[in-house]
């Protein structure tokens, strides 16, 4: 893969770039499936470990998809297990999102697990990365998810940490955590730009899953956007095949 995901993001958050707001974030589609899909115009791909039917043995499979379609790879991952955390980077991603990061002290034993020394306490191993397998080497993304109100609260701090690159906001959990209508709330949006304009002010990257006309209206002021998830794709082409008339 050439495509160093975080140098594109940095200088977007720079205000020196578009950025890439147009990700296809995957829940359970497969290789042959995510070749299919490699062409839809996606900028990125997230692979979804957290929720849906992908586990870590998916990973580089669909890796070698991306990496033949020059698609930067990002993995939001099950928990913060440092020993799952080296696993994924190892296997040449172009970065980690992690769930429910609730204060500057998650992140920074985050920062601890996804890098390697002097920076964290990471180590190293005969790796897809390390052995030139997964393309060129370039730094990997560290993405905080801010997605409950103890988050959104501490966002500020957790985007402060070193090694911390940006966040990316999870609305959907981020509104039944907060007690808001919904992810498309106007409670849920001001929320959003409010962590927006905290990574504004630290030149660091801000990312968050769309899925809703409410919240794409929201994405040009944003760095990294997933547009919607590959279950949400299938089920509206089966609906244009199927349940439209002409």
């Amino acid at each position: 893969m050439t495509h160093d995901m975080r140098a594109t993001l940095l200088s977007a958050a720079a205000g020196e770039g578009p950025g890439l707001r147009a990700g296809l974030w995957t829940t359970f589609l497969g290789a042959y499936g995510l070749e299919i899909a490699a062409s839809s115009g996606a900028d990125w791909i997230g692979i979804d470990l957290q929720h849906g039917d992908l586990d870590l043995n998916d990973v580089p499979s669909l890796l070698r998809v991306a990496e033949h379609a020059d698609l930067p790879v990002l993995t939001r991952m099950p928990s913060h297990d440092p020993a799952l955390l080296g696993r994924v980077l190892d296997a040449g991603v172009s970065g980690v999102i992690v769930p429910m990061v609730n204060s500057a002290e998650e992140a920074t034993a985050l920062v601890s697990g996804c890098l390697t020394p002097p920076g964290g306490s990471r180590s190293t191993g005969g790796c897809r990365q390390s052995l030139g397998l997964a393309g060129e080497a370039f730094p990997q993304l560290v993405l905080p998810m801010v997605e409950t109100a103890v988050g959104l609260q501490h966002a500020a701090d957790i985007l402060a940490v070193t090694g911390v690159d940006g966040v990316f906001v999870g609305p959907y959990d981020l509104s039944i955590s907060a007690g808001f209508p919904s992810p498309s709330s106007p409670q849920t949006i001001s929320a959003l730009r409010e962590v927006i304009h905290l990574a504004r002010q630290t030149g660091k990257i801000v990312g968050f899953m769309a899925g809703t006309p409410e919240l794409l209206a929201v994405a040009a002021e944003a760095d990294l956007v997933a547009i919607d998830t590959d279950a949400t794709a299938l089920r509206r082409g089966l609906a244009t095949l199927f349940l439209q008339p002409g």
